[in-house]
C-alpha cells in the first residue's frame, strides 16, 4: 500500500528507534499496557485489534500526562500525529499505514507536534 512503513522490529514509527514491548501501565482511573519513545511518543497496545477506541483515549490521556481537559481539546494533525502499527504474520514484521482494517494486534502511536 502507497504510505505504508515497514518494520522488522518493534520500532516507533515516528523515529524508527527500537522499543521494547508493552508494559502495564498505572493511570489515574485504571491501566493500560503501552510505553513511551525517547522522541515523546507514547504507544497502547490493542491485543484484540478491536478496541482502537478505547486504546486512543489512553493513549490521549498519556500524552497529556493525564490531564484530560488538554487532551480531549487536542485536535490531531494541528496538536499531535497518530501512527497505528499492526503485527503481520504475513510478513513476520509491524506494518504500519493507512491499514485500519488489517486484523491482528494493534498498537497505536501519537506523538505531540511542535
Amino acid at each position: 500500500m502507497r504510505g505504508e512503513k515497514r518494520f522488522r522490529s518493534f520500532s516507533c514509527p515516528f523515529c524508527g528507534r527500537p522499543l521494547e514491548g508493552p508494559r502495564r501501565l498505572q493511570m489515574r482511573f485504571g491501566f493500560t499496557f503501552g510505553g513511551y519513545c525517547p522522541c515523546g511518543a507514547v504507544f497502547v497496545y490493542d491485543k484484540t485489534g478491536r478496541l482502537l477506541g478505547e486504546a486512543f483515549t489512553d493513549a490521549l490521556a498519556l500524552l497529556y500526562g493525564e490531564d484530560y481537559e488538554a487532551a480531549y481539546s487536542a485536535q490531531e494533525g494541528a496538536d499531535y500525529e497518530e501512527e497505528v502499527l499492526i503485527w503481520s504474520s504475513s510478513y513476520r514484521g509491524y506494518l504500519s499505514g493507512p491499514l485500519p482494517l488489517e486484523r491482528g494486534e494493534k498498537f497505536l502511536f501519537l506523538r505531540k507536534k511542535g
